[in-house]
């Protein structure tokens, strides 16, 4: 029994701990220099945000209606392959990929799957809704968006963790699912089966995990049609490996917050060693190649560490860490590719205010936010941000600049972090790079920040929580307001 799933941005790059002149050294004093003239604070607050061309082709991206979101998908790639000078067919086949694509990833028995979906509607919901998945309408079987069994299992697709309801109801594609209970699922799907049968095996069990699936085990214990279906998972899943799931790691599944996890972690296929924790990030407003060199930056540096160089790495790589077959060419990979180029965070709220374009600037925000769409244009240390820097370690527990896990050629490491992109806040209850904190009114010092330990402590990233209250207020506000 595999199971699989990568929500982070892990990819290929070149370590740069510097902004390597990316920002010219007069920009910000120039920008914030007093000149006498009246200043235009949202022009000089808006620049990074100003959005390209809208490349969707038309398609439905945002919506309250999920048959309107999805439209149709089927055969979506098959027309895209017979007539491949048509851009719309290739944003429609890579709009499937995300859905429905699993690259050939290590996916979790369909027995076990459909026992568990199907066995316990009311502790797992329909499509596992009460674990943060969104039912998909179109699925016979009852899956989520986000599952998908192509032959090898039920694996996970792109929409497991990037597809999300917003606050206010819509649902987005690129939204970071932050009501995904990653860690609870992945022990329901084997921890469960695990305590089942410790009066057999003698499993150990940590009390934390055990806690998540005793719902289910109570349910188990009342209802015999239920154990005479286990007994039937059990005897399909004879001779297939499963693997090794210490106790230790148990605890860590149990009290990852909703929207985190470590995807590099046992029984994953690949544990590189070192408990780390991620946020789910969002996939809109990423930049193209031609928008970050346009910018000054060395590359996109999608992921926490800023390591992966563009999307079309992002995206090779998850089914290079967790595929099971050959891997996809960039003529494969490119119709997905294109498509999560072309996704725009959704319209906020509000329009962007005066005041709070005013304490952007003057705060000295733009320093680390001046990229396209507020990132960075370049790594910092963790000992300048001050947040926690397990994630240093991510592939790299001996902190020797090279990846482990015989991934030494495709990854490589940083040891740093990069200021992310700004849009899309209104949508989101996690920030900082391991999602530690649940507001930007904590971000911002205007309410306690969680107390807990590395890898997940909100250490850091102080900046602006010396302002007046009223001038934190304002910045939450704009900030909401892309």
């Amino acid at each position: 029994m595999l199971l699989l799933l990568s929500c982070a941005e892990p990819g290929p790059a070149t370590l740069s701990r510097e902004l390597e002149g990316s920002l010219d050294s007069g920009f910000v004093e120039t920008r914030l220099a007093d000149t006498g003239e009246p200043r235009d604070w949202l022009a000089e607050a808006e620049a990074p945000f100003v959005k390209s061309p809208d490349s969707a082709e038309g398609l439905v991206n945002t919506s309250a209606d999920l048959d309107e979101l999805l439209e149709g998908l089927d055969g979506a790639c098959e027309a895209w392959r017979a007539d491949r000078s048509d851009r719309e067919k290739e944003l429609r086949c890579g709009k499937s990929m995300f859905f429905y694509e699993t690259f050939g990833t290590a996916g979790v028995p369909t027995a076990l799957t459909d026992f568990m979906l199907h066995g316990f509607p009311d502790q797992v919901g329909p499509g596992f809704s009460e674990l943060g998945l969104i039912q998909d309408p179109t699925s016979a079987k009852g899956y989520p968006l986000g599952l998908s069994d192509q032959g090898n299992g039920v694996a996970f697709t792109c929409a497991s963790c990037h597809f999300g309801q917003l606050p206010d109801g819509r649902y987005s594609v690129g939204a970071p699912n932050h009501s995904y209970e990653y860690g609870r699922h992945n022990l329901v799907l084997a921890v469960t089966l695990l305590s089942a049968m410790s009066g057999l095996t003698g499993a150990e069990i940590h009390p934390d995990a055990q806690a998540v699936v005793q719902p289910l085990l109570d349910e188990l214990a009342g209802d015999i049609g239920l154990q005479w279906q286990l007994v039937g998972v059990l005897i399909s899943l004879l001779g297939q490996e499963v693997p090794s799931f210490s106790v230790e790691n148990q605890g860590f599944y149990a009290n990852w917050k909703s929207g985190t996890m470590d995807f590099l972690i046992e029984p994953l296929p690949v544990d590189d060693g070192v408990h780390t924790v991620s946020k789910i990030s969002a996939l809109w407003d990423i930049p193209t190649d031609e928008e970050a060199t346009s910018a000054g930056m060395r590359d996109a540096m999608l992921g926490h560490t800023g390591n992966t160089g563009s999307t079309m790495e992002f995206v090779a790589l998850f089914g290079v860490v967790g595929g099971e077959g050959q891997p996809w060419s960039e003529a494969e990979l490119a119709p997905l590719v294109h498509y999560l180029e072309s996704l725009e965070a959704p319209e906020p709220r509000e329009a962007p205010a005066e005041e709070g374009a005013r304490v952007f600037v003057e705060a000295g925000c733009l320093e680390c936010h001046s990229g396209p769409a507020g990132s960075g244009l370049g790594l910092y240390e963790f000992e300048e941000i001050g947040t926690d820097d397990a994630i240093a370690a991510w592939m790299d527990p001996d902190l020797d600049g090279a990846a482990c896990c015989g991934f030494e050629d495709e990854v490589p490491i940083t040891n740093a972090v990069k200021s992310p992109r700004l849009v899309g806040l209104w949508a989101m209850d996690r920030f900082l790079h391991n999602g530690s904190v649940d507001s930007l009114e904590q971000l911002l010092c205007l309410e306690p920040r969680p107390e807990r330990r590395s890898p997940e402590s909100s250490s850091g990233h102080r900046y602006g929580c010396e302002l007046p209250e009223v001038d934190r207020r304002a910045l939450v506000e704009f900030l909401e307001a892309h």
